[in-house]
């Protein structure tokens, strides 16, 4: 069991820094900031080794422009669908969730920035607030 309490298939460190790190390739690509969250985001907060069943990412909804859904497109994402969120597995085959939010969240507006390995993660800010209230973001 987790952190979260949910019972899934736990990713080793090596799968989990894959995966965040082709998480950065596409959204740099795409020119989409977004957030990390979930359990990841929860490690990378409190400076823990990464553990979790997955890489939850948060993006705005206004994020998904022409641009992105046609980037997307090759990667055969289903554009109508992408306002909802969607998922995706990353080369070693961890899933990587991409959540849309539509409101204006305060946790969302002014990121903490985290240096984790190679790359930079913008995560919830206050993130206590944000982890008590995730279940609830839309």
């Amino acid at each position: 069991m987790t952190k979260t309490g949910k019972i899934g298939k736990q990713y080793t460190e090596e799968e989990l820094n894959l995966a965040l790190r082709e998480v950065e390739d596409l959204m740099d690509q795409l020119l989409t900031p977004y957030f990390v969250g979930g359990l990841v985001g929860y490690c990378l907060r409190k400076k823990m080794i990464i553990e979790g069943d997955g890489v939850d990412i948060w993006i705005r909804d206004k994020s998904i422009t022409q641009y992105v859904e046609d980037i997307l497109k090759g990667y055969n994402f289903d554009p109508q669908t992408l306002k909802n969120g969607f998922e995706y597995k990353a080369s070693n085959s961890v899933p990587i969730r991409v959540k849309v939010y539509t409101r204006n969240y305060y946790f969302f507006k002014y990121p903490d920035h985290v240096v984790y390995n190679f790359g930079t993660y913008q995560l919830p800010n206050p993130f206590d607030i944000y982890w008590k209230t995730r279940f609830l973001i839309r």
